[in-house]
């Protein structure tokens, strides 16, 4: 069974009988680990260790750890300016703290050396909660760096942060405090249980976008531009001291491994470059993205079900600052009913720490665990605590006048850009189609002409094409009249597209000429596959028109190819076919270029 306290430390009057209470220590005396989070908007090292003096003079067996923050979590509800402490009391379940420094080497050596630590734990780990320095280390290192010597361990938390400077967060185990370090508390035992989610609820606002050059984590240029002009562009937002709480909503996004990510930038810098704490990589597309709140807190509420699934008897919350500067008076409805669940306390973060398919450093997300010793059961909450004490309320930079207008004039935007870009795609795919046939036309088949070349000079890759010609189709149309050539046309651009591969571009390539572009295939493979086409056309009865046939010339990349010289080797296989008596596949390299009659 765990057992879990809060308190909001306002003097050490009040802690020190906080920590005498009966409730807290009959717990602890019987506890087989003690854990200690303490998280701060106050970033002065004193600070924190007159506070692990005081716990650790009552509670000597306790893992005391703990971060600077943008915001805290006591019952599941915001506070804002305090400093806030979680004890948390397992019953069969250990925990180790390890901590340190990135001063002196790298974030990925430090991250190395920290899962080679954690590997080393005794007893099955569960779970791994981590805190870092995410503004002046490079986390997503480190968390590469751990991922090479502690696979298999799900790490979770989060970034210190810092409510105004943004270059003052630290992190602390027991006596010890870094300003640039990470700190890990490996929670181990037979029977522990960790239940962990996470959650985005930012949506695209802007067009696609493609980061064309990144140095560490800063992104210099944005589809070959200084990456700030897309914030000072799109949303007016200039480079001065306000430029991180400014931009904070509207953090890039961008798809990695089929996971959606946020990335949000903290400062600009002399040369138009966006700094952030998570890695963006070169040649990546994202989008402008803003923060939906009845998106969140739907979301928010598919998270509190599962988790009351899971039953947990104590929940961490690792929330991004940017949720609460969106919400506002509305961010309690995101983290508070976690509370009717079980036992509920965390901190506002600068970026998430979540085991998707790999380790990853998150931005804009709210990271959920959920703990239990034991078989899950209907949670029992502990008796109250006395209410804890709020103090009057301080400057906080975070504050600002919101309301659900504007995520409406956000829905309303995201509405007609998505209107917008339905247009776009159909405008696109009319401009390549063919209209009769509904194939790829002319523009796109040279277009995927190109690209083939373009993979066979660099990579060496074998591509082929065949062009397609109907019979004495001149027939069916003085015979038959022009709409039922239509439909012959439209039966014949079936027949090619059901007897080629998904990877296969059929087009047509004017009047009644067809082309089929095969990537990864030679010469041989590419008249078998004609023959195939071939077969399939003369076997096809067509209403009104009876029995067609049709010639095939075929032709595969040679060294030194030009598009033309393709196509048209391939066109002087068609001659070859039509004058050998129609109905058959003729092969390259023919450079016969001259045309044919019907």
């Amino acid at each position: 069974m765990i057992t879990h306290f809060s308190h909001n430390y306002l003097h050490r009057d009040e802690l020190d009988a906080f920590l005498c209470s009966r409730q807290l220590t009959d717990v602890a005396s019987v506890s087989s680990a003690i854990l200690v989070q303490v998280f701060s908007a106050t970033t002065e090292p004193a600070h924190f260790l007159r506070i692990a003096e005081l716990i650790q003079a009552k509670l000597p067996a306790a893992v005391i750890a703990g971060a600077t923050t943008v915001g805290e979590i006591i019952a599941g509800k915001l506070l804002t300016g305090c400093t806030v402490i979680g004890i948390t009391c397992f019953t069969s379940s250990s925990v180790t703290a390890i901590d340190m420094p990135c001063d002196e080497v790298s974030a990925h050596q430090v991250g190395a050396e920290l899962g080679r630590q954690i590997a080393q734990c005794a007893g099955p780990v569960a779970a791994v909660l981590l805190l870092a320095t995410t503004l002046s280390i490079d986390a997503a290192a480190l968390l590469q760096g751990i991922e090479t010597t502690a696979r298999g361990y799900p790490v979770l938390g989060g970034g210190a942060g810092d409510y105004a400077a943004m270059s003052n967060s630290l992190v602390f185990s027991g006596t010890r405090h870094y300003s640039k370090g990470a700190v890990a508390l490996v929670l181990a035992g037979d029977h522990l249980n960790v239940d962990f989610k996470t959650h985005l609820g930012w949506r695209p606002l802007s067009r696609p976008m493609q980061v064309t050059e990144v140095d560490y984590l800063l992104v210099k240029t944005v589809d070959n531009r200084p990456a700030f002009e897309v914030y000072q562009h799109y949303l007016n937002i200039q480079d001065d001291e306000n430029f991180f709480l400014n931009a904070l909503e509207f953090p890039f996004l961008l798809e990695r491994d089929g996971e959606s990510l946020a990335r949000v930038p903290v400062a600009v810098t002399a040369d138009g470059a966006l700094q952030f704490v998570a890695d963006i990589r070169e040649g990546e597309a994202f989008r402008l993205g803003y923060g939906d709140i009845d998106l969140i807190v739907e979301d928010a509420a598919a998270i509190h079900r599962d988790m009351t699934q899971f039953a947990p008897q104590a929940i961490f919350l690792y929330t991004c600052g940017c949720r609460r500067f969106l919400m506002q008076n509305d961010v309690d409805l995101e983290t508070g009913p976690f509370e009717a669940i079980a036992r509920t306390f965390g901190f506002y973060t600068y970026g998430e720490f979540f085991p998707g398919p790999s380790l990853s450093l998150l931005n804009s997300t709210m990271v959920a665990v959920g703990l239990r010793e034991g078989e899950a059961k209907a949670a029992q909450l502990p008796k109250p605590l006395p209410e804890v004490n709020i103090p009057a309320p301080v400057m906080d930079p975070y504050a600002s006048k919101h309301s659900r207008i504007v995520s409406r004039l956000m829905r309303f935007i995201d509405t007609v850009t998505s209107e917008l870009e339905d247009s776009n795609r159909e405008i696109t795919k009319l401009s390549l189609t063919d209209r009769l046939t509904q194939l790829a036309n002319r523009t796109h088949l040279e277009r995927v002409l190109h690209d083939n070349l373009q993979r066979a000079l660099r990579y060496a890759t074998p591509f082929a094409v065949i062009m397609v010609d109907l019979d004495h189709f001149k027939l069916v149309n003085d015979t038959h009249g022009h709409m039922v050539g239509d439909n012959v046309l439209v039966a014949i651009a079936n027949l090619l597209s059901s007897h080629t591969r998904t990877i296969d571009t059929v087009g047509r390539w004017g009047g009644e000429e067809f082309l089929v572009i095969i990537p990864n295939t030679t010469l041989d493979d590419a008249v078998l596959a004609a023959e195939k086409l071939r077969a399939a056309i003369g076997a096809h009865t067509f209403p009104a028109a009876g029995r067609q046939t049709g010639s095939f010339g075929v032709t595969a990349y040679l060294a030194g190819d030009t598009a033309d010289a393709l196509v048209n080797r391939a066109d002087g296989a068609l001659y070859d076919a039509k004058h050998a008596g129609r109905d058959r596949v003729e092969k390259g390299p023919s450079n016969r270029t001259s045309r044919f009659c019907d």
